[in-house]
């Protein structure tokens, strides 16, 4: 027999809010949110004497719940509209669209803005010498240490790491295609993390990194933050439907194998993916992987993107299983252990660590 879904009410939203740790949630701090249609408006159902009585539609206590978790990220509501469209709360598709594509805008927004202040202060027409431009944003960008630099995963030269940094501006930022030979492309492998992937093999699996390194640079037709607005603009709401899916098993699920693959086999950046661990610490990313599986789609590359999205489906249901650890004795797992050598017990451990600290459940993760 089905069960009917509970009745909502405000106080019962408040509730949740409160049991999931945010003590400080209000009714005026919800009132917000209706406003800004991050959680449903309640509907009026009946009265109590002359008092109406407002009821939710059933989700509503979780979608407050996420939408509190994604917050402590970010307060950006064009970008909560659409993480929390991505994990499948009813936000209306229109609504979705235009937040996606205003923060697609202001990304370019604010890199032509860079590009002629970098442009003016060296004297250089933004145009006519855009390469010489952004060879004078990468140097800097390539050199930075500290908490805003980029990842340093594998140890690059820093002339050669300048000039990977140039050519990834040109074609992730610009939309360009630059002449990269095979040895540069090579180094924004590493400059990436990903050239790992060329070589380490995931149990029994080929390496997941083939092919030549300077077919990264056709990538500018569809992952480049000009064809991605282009793509929001252009695409159906079909198309939208069709790319909410993939789009979440990369926010959400590949992060999570990746922290899995961390946690087997004892390395930061095993196969190349360590740089894959954060995607759902970063709300932003997941505007830009709507925007990249819709950019994907119009390349005919969606077909890729539909075999990892299958490839990933099954993880959720493997954590789920890997979670029953939790459950045993120490002694018993002792006695599980006891005919594997060293290396399995460490995995194991390191595992078993992992999923206590969350590392590898589906969704937004605290605020470090």
């Amino acid at each position: 027999m089905a069960v009917e879904p509970r009745v909502l009410q405000r106080d019962d939203l408040l509730r949740a809010a409160i049991s999931a740790g945010f003590s400080t949630m209000t009714e005026r701090r919800l009132e917000d949110f209706r406003r800004d249609g991050l959680v449903p408006r309640p509907v009026r159902a009946a009265n109590e004497g002359r008092r109406p009585v407002w009821i939710y539609p059933p989700g509503s206590d979780r979608q407050l719940v996420q939408l509190l978790r994604w917050r402590e990220h970010t307060q950006n509501v064009d970008v909560l509209r659409v993480v929390l469209w991505i994990e499948e709360f009813p936000l209306a598709l229109d609504a979705v669209r235009a937040s996606a594509t205003a923060v697609l805008d202001g990304l370019l927004y604010e890199m032509e803005r860079h590009l002629r202040a970098e442009a003016s202060r060296h004297g250089l027409d933004p145009v006519a010498e855009q390469d010489t431009v952004v060879s004078a944003i990468a140097t800097p960008m390539a050199a930075k240490r500290g908490k805003n630099a980029l990842p340093r995963p594998i140890r690059v030269p820093a002339g050669e790491r300048s000039t990977a940094v140039a050519h990834l501006l040109q074609i992730f930022v610009l939309g360009e295609q630059p002449d990269v030979t095979e040895e540069e492309a090579e180094t924004i492998e590493k400059v990436l993390g990903v050239s790992p992937g060329r070589r380490q093999r995931v149990e029994d699996a080929d390496p997941w990194l083939t092919g030549p390194a300077n077919a990264l640079v056709g990538a500018a037709d569809f992952v480049s933050l000009p064809r991605m607005a282009e793509a929001l603009a252009d695409a159906t709401d079909s198309e939208w439907e069709a790319a909410r899916s993939p789009a979440a098993a990369l926010f959400l699920q590949l992060p999570v194998v990746a922290r899995a693959l961390v946690a087997t086999y004892g390395k930061e950046n095993f196969a190349g993916m360590g740089g894959l661990t954060t995607f759902d610490e970063e709300p932003l990313m997941g505007v830009l992987l709507v925007a990249f599986a819709l950019g994907a789609r119009r390349a005919d590359w969606f077909g890729n993107v539909e075999a990892l999205h299958d490839s990933l489906a099954p993880w959720p249901a493997l954590v789920s299983e890997m979670e029953q650890v939790l459950d045993m004795s120490q002694s018993e797992l002792s006695r599980n252990l006891a005919g594997h050598g060293p290396e399995m017990r460490d995995r194991t451990q390191r595992i078993i660590d992992a999923l206590q600290d969350g590392e590898l459940k589906l969704g937004p993760r605290p605020a470090r």
